[in-house]
């Protein structure tokens, strides 16, 4: 009997042993207000309305004079270190959407290894070889994490405003489809007879593409279907505003997915791989509307083509096309992993579209988008593998359009709109698969390299019967998972807080760029001040006059800052000399 009592108890210990093990007991710390000090009252406590957000009235007027000041701050310091910024003739910037410094450094390795070029740390993305780099505060006006649209309208029309808002400040209204509108790159582009473009792997109407040329409410409000009843005859919808309004009927080259919301849904669509998510969800318009035959009813006697294929995309006679559509899936285009017949990848559309907008020496030049779309959806869903393949699909596009431009005339920009709530774990050695397993060896649950701080990947790895469990016993372990599960597009990583979409992160995203005005870029600042970046390097918009540089075109500019500088250094070294042999 004192056997059994005895192994009762030893049962017992070593039950709260490994319980003790894998979760540690939990000490919490109180302190009083005389410990630390004055108490942070967050301004959701404010007393009064107009203190939730601000002080001040943070609108258009108020973001202008944050990245005016930000760019004569820059200007300054790049005249004190002889660095005076050149003109651009061209501008392309490519958004890595929720492409943070987590899935750099992990797209990298990624590289590397699916290349087969080395154990991929010491690998490079494209954009790892720009010669100048900043970081962007990425908050919105009313959320200190925020959404696509809002920092896709800082981005491309220098004002930072509320989550959800496209091309519309802080004022915004459901009923005056007037207040609030913002111009973007493309207005000022348009206005000094550039050529404008946008490339998305996303709906040509999803968040970040559409705040180049619409202007609205809420980013949901794609089709006609989509737009509230108070707002039905005010707000018209983002498919029909790039279709109707400029700038969006005056693009020379777009290039992405959204048939359907353009009014133009293929049926018997291929779809080999069925993945999850919201964003996998298309609205169809309920007008009747054919926005793509009325896109190629517009203008006079241009050379207009419209595609949905990519051999139909080659076919095409880019250097004779004065303006191209390509709409390549009723929805999103499907994630390169997965590729389905007839898409196209998005290094091919970023190559088709600078052949489209290049016309040589007699053109003012061209401002072209290009958005890797697809990073942000595959991270939302935990899919880590598409994610990581996604990156890989944005840097050769990068890389190609690097190659077809001339760094004396283009400017290349490369950012994220925001991050994600990704990490990267330790300790894995060094080669180790980023995709695979960060330990294997003395701790008892094994983990990934790469997991998700919430998302549906919770569900995934979540153990039958796991409620009330501790420690390793809430989790399926990874080894009941096959080698062919865990390689598998749909495969969703492990993240510990259950949502049905993963979210972003609100770290600062890092900003690459080379070409004239790249010595712009440093330091830390607010994310819309990369639109006046571009206005001033590019001679269009509001910073176009900030001083009288524009005055001379790129050329000339960039041999005058050539010609001021060498004429200082031997002014300079003569006095050297005379110094020298006289004193």
């Amino acid at each position: 009997m004192l056997n059994i009592k005895l192994l009762y108890v030893c049962a017992i210990l070593s039950q709260y042993a490994m319980s003790a093990l894998v979760l540690p007991q939990t000490v919490i710390q109180t302190f009083n207000k005389t410990d630390i000090g004055f108490e942070f009252v967050p301004l959701e406590a404010s007393t009064t309305e107009k203190h939730k957000k601000s002080s001040v009235d943070e609108d258009a007027a108020f973001w202008h004079n944050i990245a005016m000041t930000q760019l004569e701050k820059t200007l300054k310091l790049a005249q004190k270190t002889h660095e005076v910024p050149q003109k651009a003739k061209n501008i392309i910037i490519f958004i890595g959407d929720g492409m943070g410094l987590t899935t750099i450094t992990a797209g990298r390795i990624y590289k590397g290894q699916y290349l087969k070029h080395n154990s991929g740390e010491e690998e490079m993305l494209a954009f790892d070889e720009f010669p100048y780099t900043g970081l962007a505060k990425t908050y919105n006006v009313d959320k200190q994490v925020p959404d696509s649209a809002g920092t896709a309208t800082a981005l491309f029309c220098g004002i930072k405003t509320d989550y959800g808002a496209i091309g519309m400040d802080i004022t915004r209204s459901k009923t005056n489809p007037t207040q609030g509108r913002l111009k973007s790159i493309m207005d000022w582009a348009q206005t000094e007879g550039k050529r404008t473009g946008i490339v998305t792997t996303t709906r040509i109407t999803h968040a970040t593409p559409a705040s180049t040329y619409a202007h609205i409410y809420h980013r949901d409000w794609e089709c006609d279907t989509k737009v509230p009843a108070e707002s039905i005859g005010k707000h018209v919808d983002i498919a029909r505003q790039l279709v109707e309004n400029a700038p969006g009927n005056k693009f020379n080259v777009i290039l992405g997915g959204g048939l359907s919301p353009m009014g133009a849904t293929r049926t018997n669509e291929p779809n080999t791989v069925r993945f999850g998510g919201d964003n996998e969800e298309v609205c169809s318009r309920g007008d009747g509307r054919k926005l793509v035959q009325e896109w190629l009813k517009l203008g006079n006697n241009e050379s207009r083509v419209f595609v949905q294929s990519q051999d139909q995309l080659k076919e095409v006679h880019l250097e004779e096309t004065d303006y191209l559509m390509g709409l390549f899936r009723n929805n999103h285009i499907t994630y390169s992993i997965a590729r389905q017949e007839g898409e196209p990848s998005l290094r091919e559309m970023t190559e088709a579209a600078i052949r489209v907008l290049e016309r040589g020496d007699d053109s003012k030049g061209y401002v072209l988008m290009v958005e890797g779309g697809r990073i942000d959806q595959a991270h939302h869903q935990n899919y880590a593998r598409a994610a990581m393949r996604e990156v890989l699909e944005f840097d050769m596009a990068v890389q190609a359009a690097w190659d077809m431009t001339d760094d004396e005339e283009t400017l290349i920009i490369v950012t994220a709109d925001h991050s994600h709530a990704v990490t990267l774990n330790g300790y894995p050695s060094r080669g180790a698969d980023i995709l695979g397993f960060a330990n294997k060896t003395k701790v008892p649950l094994f983990y990934e390299t790469i997991s998700y701080a919430n998302g549906p990947g919770y569900y995934d790895h979540l153990a039958n019967g796991s409620v009330g469990a501790v420690g390793a016993e809430v989790w399926l372990p990874l080894e009941k998972f096959s080698a062919q599960q865990r390689l598998s597009p749909t495969y969703r990583h492990r993240a510990t807080l259950p949502l049905e979409d993963e979210t972003h992160g609100g770290e600062d995203v890092i900003v690459f760029a080379n070409g004239p005005g790249a010595n712009l870029i440093r330091g830390v600042f607010e994310q819309n001040y990369l639109a006046y970046v571009m206005s001033y390097t590019g001679c269009m918009g509001p910073a176009k006059n900030i001083d009288n540089s524009c005055t001379v075109g790129f050329r000339e500019s960039s041999s005058g800052s050539m010609q001021i500088n060498q004429s200082s250094f031997v002014f300079l070294s003569a006095i050297f000399l005379l110094n020298f042999l006289f004193l």
